[in-house]
Parts: C-alpha cells; sequence; structure tokens
C-alpha cells in the first residue's frame, strides 16, 4: 500500500491523483451530504453559427465538433470528468517512466500524454451514457403539482434538495426544496409549488393521516 501511494504522488502521476481525489471528494459530499448532482453541470453549447469565412471561426467550430466527439456536453460534465479522472490516473500509474522524471519539460510532457491517451477510454466508456441524462420534464409544471414523491439527497431545506418522483415514462429526479422544515432522506413528500423562475418545486412532508 505504501509503495502505490508513493508511486500516486510520483510528479507524473500527482496531477491526475489529485484530479481523482477531487472527484471522488465531490461524490462522497453529494452521496452522503446532501449536494445537489447537478454542483458542477452546466450546458456546453455547441450549436452556435459559425462564419466559414472566418479562419478563427472554422478553429471554433473544429473545436466544438471535437469536443462533443468526446461526449463533452452530451453528458452532465460531472460524470465525464469523473470517467476521466479514473481513466486518466489508471494510465499515470501503468505508463510513467521507471527510472523517474525530474526535467519539468519531460514531467509536464508525460503528464499531457497520459491526459491525452485517457481521452480514448474515456470516450468509449461515456459513449452508452450519452442520452441517459436528458431532463424528462412533464408538459406543463403545474401538472405536478399534488404528486407525492421520495427525499433522495440527505436532506431537503428550504435552500434545495431533491426527490424522484413516478411518471409514466420513467422516474423525476427533481430539484426541490422545503415549504418550511427540513426533510430527511427517504421521506415522503408532495408538491405545493413550482418557482418558473428557478425551475425548482416546493415540497411539503406528508401528514401521518395521507401516509
Amino acid at each position: 500500500m505504501s509503495e502505490l501511494i508513493e508511486t500516486a504522488f510520483t510528479p507524473t502521476v500527482m496531477p491526475a491523483t489529485v484530479l481523482l481525489l477531487v472527484v471522488s471528494l465531490y461524490w462522497s459530499i453529494a452521496v452522503f451530504g446532501g449536494l445537489g448532482l447537478d454542483l458542477l453541470d452546466f450546458d456546453l453549447d455547441f450549436d452556435a453559427d459559425f462564419d466559414a469565412d472566418s479562419v478563427f471561426d472554422s478553429i471554433m467550430s473544429a473545436g466544438a465538433v471535437t469536443l462533443r466527439f468526446l461526449n463533452i456536453g452530451q453528458l452532465p460534465i460531472n460524470i465525464w470528468i469523473s470517467v476521466f479522472a479514473i481513466a486518466f490516473w489508471t494510465i499515470s500509474m501503468l505508463w510513467r517512466s521507471p527510472e523517474g522524471a525530474t526535467a519539468v519539460l519531460t514531467i509536464v510532457a508525460m503528464v499531457v500524454r497520459n491526459g491525452a491517451v485517457a481521452l480514448l477510454p474515456t470516450k468509449v466508456l461515456t459513449q452508452p451514457l450519452r442520452g441517459k441524462f436528458e431532463p424528462i420534464e412533464p408538459k406543463e409544471a403545474a401538472d405536478l403539482i399534488d404528486h407525492v414523491g421520495v427525499v433522495t439527497t440527505a436532506e431537503v431545506t428550504p435552500r434545495g434538495g431533491q426527490a424522484r418522483f413516478d411518471s409514466a415514462a420513467s422516474p423525476l429526479l427533481l430539484n426541490v426544496r422545503s415549504a418550511q422544515t427540513v426533510l430527511a432522506k427517504g421521506e415522503q413528500v408532495r408538491i405545493v409549488d413550482y418557482d418558473s423562475a428557478s425551475q425548482i418545486y416546493t415540497v411539503e412532508r406528508l401528514s401521518q393521516k395521507e401516509l
């Protein structure tokens, strides 16, 4: 174990190790701390119009195609980074200089090489996930008022959280906040309101009579 840890923190492997530790910390907080899984998720729009007569725009267009090919923007960025971190760390551990690199340029070159190679398994592993995380929203948010669901994060507070609600297609994982009190994981809740501006549903605990 000590040899593994020592290897993981050698100069050529340490960037991948740090990234993997950050990802592990993120998921630990997400699972045990009630952090919304969409914290690091953001939309990457690659559908902008480019001027074909501009060299710069042509380069930008090619870059967007490359990112789309690597599935960046095709699924939540936190999922993509997590897969990349595992691939990057594994390749860095397996493909390192046995003598140990000391020159800065050599270390940088090896880190960049390992990161570039890690893009291939990341592409392969994330390919089946494309389209799996598309949000499924009802035609009208108001249709979900009075729907009953279950809290999935460690808690739901007046500031936020998540809950799962059954639907005709597949379960909906929605961003919610409690009307007043803190709601614990596993509690049954009812949607009582919807804020169209923030796209967040307000829920309240089911009474004992409703359970």
